[in-house]
């Protein structure tokens, strides 16, 4: 990828990043979108992850959801692109790249609250896959 077609991707996710929140009887439902430019040093893979962030009240304590959504450039379209979201999981597992995947657990029990130290553990995973086409985009 050309670094001016990066720089383009990056702009376009900039342009969703924010902070929008919702309310409901239950409480308040809070939605963050943050642009994370991945590219750098070649190894993009994908080349941007939007980065989805959702908190909300439940169960007595604040659930904190985050999930990747990556953004892949490929002139090939999305076959080449499958290629990429092994590198993605590959390096993920090795810690050799952050995977912003954090999935809430709420645990109902015992006599006290407690908060308790994050684990990193490997799973399956489903990839839903969208092609654009690159005039949408520019």
């Amino acid at each position: 990828m050309r670094d001016v077609d990066e720089l383009m991707i990056h702009r376009k996710a900039k342009a969703l990043e924010g902070t929008y929140e919702a309310h409901a009887s239950w409480g308040r439902v809070v939605v963050r979108l943050e642009a994370v430019p991945n590219y750098a040093g070649g190894k993009g893979c994908p080349e941007e992850i939007l980065c989805l962030r959702i908190e909300l009240p439940a169960f007595g304590t604040l659930v904190e959801l985050s999930a990747p959504i990556h953004i892949e450039w490929e002139k090939a379209g999305s076959s080449a692109a499958k290629l990429d979201v092994e590198k993605f999981c590959h390096r993920s597992l090795s810690r050799e790249q952050k995977s912003y995947l954090k999935i809430p657990v709420i645990v109902v029990g015992g006599s006290s609250f407690k908060k308790l130290r994050p684990t990193t553990k490997g799973l399956l995973a489903q990839f839903n896959t969208t092609q654009v086409p690159r005039r949408i985009v520019e």
